[in-house]
């Protein structure tokens, strides 16, 4: 049977589950989600808890998704992430398949700010990504978990956004690389939290009270999150040498280390704090991402491009194939763990 357009069309929110947008459009239409979804192939089934599970569908289900919402077929590719998923969820050749999440995707609950904008007066949407958190930096909120109760305004700590802001534009730059350094940069500031070093007493400290927290590790992220973003540029500008084979700021070979780590308790304000012990976590980088290339070589080798400050940075070791999603740490090269 052609399937055609229900009475009210929706498009759906960018980074939205497969499950919580049917959800949405059945909503929209006042029909029971069980019948939207029969009608893509599923026979009959109760609404599931989308916090917990997705919809799966096969391409002739997408395309009736799409013409049951009033969509064409990319828009619906672009904004729902799991559509791309080829796991096995999707191997058993069912139209629709509803089945639990696998292992590396989040769920997070919408921005309110973000839902209130929407005219539809529908429920919040539930995204699906692949770190434990999110900023809307429209909003300036910090989304983390499924329960929109969780989320945390960022009124009182306004540099966690522009940080966000200054992650996203890192992230452009360099690419897919930029979260192994976003990872390296969480790990170095885990550790200084950890041992009290840096901005434990002072920056964090003062963040958790603008936040009303007392110190505690669940709020690690959100609390030291423009520092690690620091961090993460400063690891950016030491790669980019690295690729080839330069010092950083073209200095003497073995010279690197120091002054490098230097800049960086310079950039982050905590030059003191760096020379007295922060340094440590950033030296263990260092010896991960050491230019291997000999001196001798290194001297007869060709300066690099004019514009090797600009544009993307390939994968390096100690980093393989990145994961496309789960845990920020999962990336890093680091030994330390929460």
């Amino acid at each position: 049977m052609a399937l055609s357009a229900l009475r009210v069309d929706l498009s759906p929110v960018g980074g939205e589950t497969t499950g919580s947008f049917i959800g949405r459009l059945a909503e929209a239409n006042v029909v029971p989600v069980g019948q939207v979804l029969g009608l893509l192939g599923a026979g009959s089934v109760r609404e599931p808890d989308w916090r917990a599970c997705e919809v799966f569908l096969s391409e002739q289900a997408l395309r009736g998704l799409a013409v049951l919402a009033g969509r064409d077929v990319e828009c619906l590719r672009r904004a729902l992430p799991t559509v791309a998923d080829r796991g096995p969820e999707r191997s058993e050749g069912r139209p629709v398949r509803i089945a639990a999440w696998s292992v590396g995707w989040q769920v997070l609950a919408e921005c309110a700010g973000c839902a209130a904008r929407r005219s539809d007066g529908l429920r919040p949407a539930w995204l699906a990504g692949g770190t434990a958190w999110e900023v809307c930096v429209r909003h300036g909120r910090w989304l983390e978990g499924a329960d929109a109760s969780s989320h945390v305004s960022l009124a009182a700590v306004a540099d966690v956004v522009c940080a966000h802001k200054a992650w996203l534009g890192l992230r452009r730059r360099v690419g897919p690389y930029a979260q192994a350094l976003l990872a390296d940069a969480g790990q170095v500031v885990w550790y200084w939290w950890r041992g009290r070093q840096m901005g434990s007493e002072t920056v964090w400290a003062g963040r958790e009270r603008a936040l009303g927290w007392e110190r505690r590790p669940a709020g690690v992220p959100l609390v030291t999150y423009p520092e690690v973003v620091r961090v993460a540029e400063c690891m950016a500008v030491h790669e980019r040498q690295r690729r080839w084979g330069r010092e950083f700021d073209n200095g003497a070979p073995g010279w690197v280390s120091r002054h490098w780590i230097t800049w960086v308790g310079e950039r982050l304000g905590l030059a003191a704090e760096m020379e007295r012990a922060g340094y440590r976590a950033l030296r263990a980088w260092t010896m991960e991402h050491c230019i291997t290339t000999p001196v001798a070589d290194r001297l007869r080798q060709l300066p690099p491009p004019r514009d090797y400050r600009r544009g993307p940075l390939p994968v390096m070791d100690p980093h393989r194939a990145l994961p496309e999603r789960g845990p920020l740490l999962e990336a890093s090269c680091l030994p330390w763990r929460p």
